[in-house]
């Protein structure tokens, strides 16, 4: 039902990233956007000085004018990174950068033109050859949304981000409406495209969204049919999606679905898939409602 075409745009700065600290989750597009204090397409002029030379672009959100030069502070960032982590700024690169104001040690702005990355080494992303344009029309979309005051057209604007052609907008899209709680009746017939998308990605946020969507007491005898709607393209997950992590997710939405219509499916997993982590998942929803199992719940295995 979606385009194949979304799955092949995975952005490091969105998914697959890696030294995330215990406990944090990596900042999507929407939020880097809206949380720094500037915003800009730039053109780095010099990458070799203790700061980085950056010439602005474009302006994306924030107080500059395209064409001033502003001075990026990197340098004590790399010094708590891994190596293959650290932030390099190459001799007219053209990057997206997400900044905030570099401080004294009394809390005041340095200069006027110097800044540090927000979000450490997130908040910049060096444009590539390929797929440069989708990234800057998703870039200019969020800048768009952080500029509105009501919340209320806000969260309607971030909900119709699902109709879009553009995979980074689809992709903040689903991460803001879990985030924030706010998946209604409409949006869910959205949802339950993705759940068929090529992007194994665009699959688990999907399921997360439904299982979210129905933990809220939803009306499952309202329009649509949830019951035809909602159970039949789950368990094709649950019993033939190659991606482990999308039949645990998929799993966990029959669990939340709860009742005899998804016991058989739920111990026909526990029971016979391949992966422990999605068994472990099946019964230990299976034994939370008081169905039986042949063995006991492991923990999932783990891999360093």
């Amino acid at each position: 039902m979606r385009r194949g075409w979304l799955a092949g745009l995975a952005l490091p700065l969105l998914v697959g990233v890696t030294g995330v600290g215990k406990g944090e989750t990596p900042p999507g597009l929407y939020e880097l956007m809206g949380r720094s204090d500037l915003a800009v397409v730039g053109r780095v002029v010099s990458g070799s000085l203790k700061l980085a030379q950056v010439e602005v672009v474009e302006v994306l959100r924030g107080s500059a004018r395209p064409g001033e030069r502003v001075q990026i502070a990197f340098r004590d960032l790399n010094g708590q990174l891994r190596k293959s982590e650290r932030v390099l700024f190459q001799d007219d690169e053209t990057d997206v950068l997400f900044l905030v104001p570099e401080m004294n040690a009394w809390g005041k702005p340095k200069s006027s033109d110097r800044y540090t990355l927000y979000r450490g080494r997130f908040g910049k992303f060096t444009l590539p050859r390929e797929g440069a344009a989708t990234y800057l029309e998703a870039a200019r979309e969020f800048a768009r949304l952080a500029a509105l005051k009501d919340h209320r057209l806000l969260f309607a604007e971030l909900r119709g981000l699902l109709a879009s052609t553009n995979p980074i907008v689809v992709d903040s899209g689903l991460e803001e409406i879990f985030r924030l709680r706010i998946m209604d009746a409409k949006t869910l017939v959205m949802v339950l495209g993705y759940l068929q998308d090529a992007s194994p990605h665009r699959r688990v946020s999907s399921l997360r969204l439904l299982a979210q969507y129905l933990e809220g007491g939803t009306n499952r005898t309202d329009p649509p049919d949830l019951q035809e709607s909602v159970l039949p393209p789950v368990e094709v997950l649950v019993r033939n999606d190659p991606e482990e992590q999308v039949r645990v997710e998929a799993v966990r939405v029959l669990g939340v679905w709860g009742g005899d219509l998804v016991e058989p499916t739920l111990r026909e997993v526990a029971e016979q898939d391949q992966a422990q982590s999605v068994r472990y998942e099946a019964r230990v929803i299976l034994l939370r409602h008081g169905g039986q199992v042949k063995q006991e719940p492991r923990k999932p295995e783990t891999h360093p």
